[in-house]
């Protein structure tokens, strides 16, 4: 009987973890500029959750954003559940399934993350550590025996609701494929990245007219964000990248599919040891 409840617990997460969607493209700054914006609240129930706008249409459970009692910067996806007792009577669950702690002095870099938490009445968690703990010991939330997940000490929930998609107008999105050869704008965009199995993550990249090409390397083991810059090589499609690491600066050279467009490959050099890589392009649907 408990399998079988646990069972429809766990699948609140399913719809919820797929790669490269939008609480990953959550940063830290975007995080903080919420935080600072936002009204907190003391405490977010089932009911108030559901008020809120989905993140996107894969992700339908709530997003909330936490300042922690160390005052870094969390964001979490949390979703209601119950287990079914032997007397028949339903225990509420909480579900922390996604979570990302990012570090107030180094925002690029991640202090704890994880996923598949669950809480029970009067369980409390500290996203600094990324661990359940004692209400005393430096506890951030708490869920309550009401079903309700109450903020502790100096922490802040703010519930987080993505604003309404805008009506496309006459300033669209740059088409790849609306004209025959390579523009350098034809690199922009979200990419997700293997590179020898080693680094694995997202790129979002936006190259100019002129070539010149910025963005932001996601890590999917850490969920660190790094810098990358970069310019258009000695043809078209070719892309040359420095994406700079937290000890190391890795060497890009990009080829981008001259069809479609909707991949690239080539090699990373790191450490003067070469390695081969593969990015596919995300196409958001409209």
């Amino acid at each position: 009987m408990f399998r079988r409840s646990l069972l429809a617990v766990v699948l609140f997460s399913c719809s919820s973890v797929s790669a490269a969607d939008l609480f990953e493209r959550q940063t830290a700054a975007t995080i903080k500029k919420l935080i600072e914006s936002e009204d907190a609240v003391a405490e977010i129930t089932l009911e108030s959750s559901a008020k809120l706008r989905p993140l996107s249409s894969s992700i339908v459970t709530p997003c909330v954003l936490i300042k922690t009692d160390e005052g870094n910067l969390t964001k979490a996806l949390i979703s209601w559940g119950g287990l079914k007792k032997a007397s028949g009577k339903q225990i509420p669950v909480l579900l922390i399934e996604r979570y990302a702690t990012y570090r107030e002095d180094r925002p690029d870099l991640t202090k704890a993350h994880g996923k598949d938490v669950m809480l029970f009445p009067g369980f409390c968690f500290n996203f600094d550590l990324g661990q359940v703990v004692p209400v005393e010991e430096g506890a951030d939330v708490e869920f309550t025996d009401k079903g309700t997940l109450k903020s502790r000490g100096t922490a802040r929930i703010v519930p987080m609701s993505p604003p309404a998609q805008a009506t496309p107008t006459a300033n669209a999105k740059h088409d790849p494929l609306d004209h025959e050869g390579v523009v350098a704008k034809d690199f922009s965009g979200t990419w997700i990245l293997n590179a020898d199995g080693r680094w694995l993550g997202e790129w979002e990249l936006k190259v100019e007219e002129g070539g010149r090409a910025t963005g932001k390397f996601t890590s999917d083991e850490s969920l660190n964000v790094y810098d990358i810059s970069g310019q258009i090589g000695s043809m078209p499609n070719n892309l040359k990248l420095d994406l700079f690491l937290a000890n190391a600066q890795m060497a890009v050279d990009a080829f981008l599919w001259t069809k479609d467009k909707s991949m690239m490959a080539g090699t990373v050099t790191l450490s003067d040891r070469k390695f081969g890589f593969v990015a596919t392009r995300v196409i958001e649907k409209p």
